[in-house]
């Protein structure tokens, strides 16, 4: 099930499992349910400049590198109730922008949030022709994929808008960054994850998150994970996290792997211009106030050795020569610029 079904279903649960009494309080339902698709918005928002503030600084160091617009979609379609969804983002098309990172490619193409995709290169989408399921995630990756192997032929990428009720075009150019896709899990618990292509970080988490660059210390260790390829070495061993695995070998080999994400995560910082000892700062905060025993089944250093880790790699920045404002990360020596 999607990140965004999910939300859907729960805010639903919480919004819907009821009859209101009279129009006042419908309206303040579906006020309710409307702030709360925008609350998701905006925490996706931040994750995706975050992300792309990592993906394009550190492109350099990575094997797999992708075009990247800096922008966040969305399909009407993933809304159970599109009333709702068309109230909180105006969906003048099926598939439009959620939301732009300041200062990447859509940004600086003049692509604004809420513009809704009408066609490229000359020619109009014929929306029909992509596949919808109830999510709409089918028809939206379909979308991308189509907009991927187009921007990946030519330098730059016409595109033909609707915003509101006016049409424009833009021209989307702009540089291959580290490939990875960057998701908001609507969830309660404190969690983030790496998928080998895909960041996902809870909203819980992000909301925890006071600052862009406490989000982006969280974002940096799951981006590691992918750019080291931790999934597919534990793959390849046979390792699987879970209920009775940690231990033994299986124990040793992803201690090892987050030992190394707690190292890289630190140069990945820097390179994108995040102080280290701000997001230091971050992590003891972070095991003061959510520490505890977290992770006590010997798959994680304990917070005080983390810390003392990353502050050891911190020291190694500190006393490195930047190259064009760049360091390369010991981890990734194999891959300068």
């Amino acid at each position: 099930m999607s990140a965004w079904f999910k939300l859907a279903l729960m805010i639903c649960g919480i919004l819907c499992g009821y009859a209101p009494a009279n129009a006042a309080a419908n309206a303040s339902d579906n006020a309710g349910e409307t702030a709360a698709y925008r609350a998701l918005i905006e925490q996706d928002a931040r994750l995706a400049s975050a992300g792309y503030r990592l993906a394009s600084a550190n492109a350099a160091y990575c094997k797999n590198t992708e075009f990247n617009p800096g922008w966040v979609i969305h399909d009407i379609a993933q809304y159970p109730d599109q009333d709702i969804a068309k109230a909180a983002f105006g969906f003048v098309q099926p598939i439009q922008i959620a939301a732009i990172v300041i200062g990447g490619p859509a940004d600086i193409a003049g692509i604004r949030r809420d513009d809704g995709f009408i066609g490229m290169d000359g020619a109009t989408f014929y929306w029909p022709g992509f596949p919808e399921t109830k999510t709409g995630y089918e028809r939206m990756a379909s979308f991308k994929q189509l907009l991927n192997e187009r921007w990946a032929d030519a330098p730059q990428l016409p595109l033909k808008l609707l915003r509101k009720d006016k049409r424009v075009e833009a021209i989307l150019r702009g540089e291959p960054v580290c490939a990875s896709d960057f998701q908001i899990d609507p969830s309660a618990k404190f969690d983030a994850g790496a998928q080998g292509n895909m960041v996902s970080v809870s909203s819980a988490l992000a909301e925890y998150a006071a600052t862009d660059l406490e989000l982006a210390a969280i974002v940096a260790h799951e981006f590691a994970h992918n750019i080291l390829g931790h999934r597919a070495r534990l793959d390849a061993a046979k390792i699987k996290r879970g209920i009775g695995r940690s231990f033994g070998k299986s124990r040793k080999a992803i201690l090892q792997t987050e030992i190394e994400a707690d190292q890289l995560s630190i140069w990945l910082l820097a390179n994108a211009g995040y102080e280290p000892p701000l997001v230091l700062a971050f992590w003891r905060r972070y095991r003061t106030e959510r520490g505890g025993a977290a992770f006590s089944d010997g798959t994680h250093l304990s917070w005080s050795k983390r810390i003392a880790l990353m502050q050891a790699e911190a020291d190694v920045i500190a006393a490195t020569p930047a190259k064009g404002g760049m360091r390369t990360p010991p981890l990734l020596s194999g891959h300068t610029p």
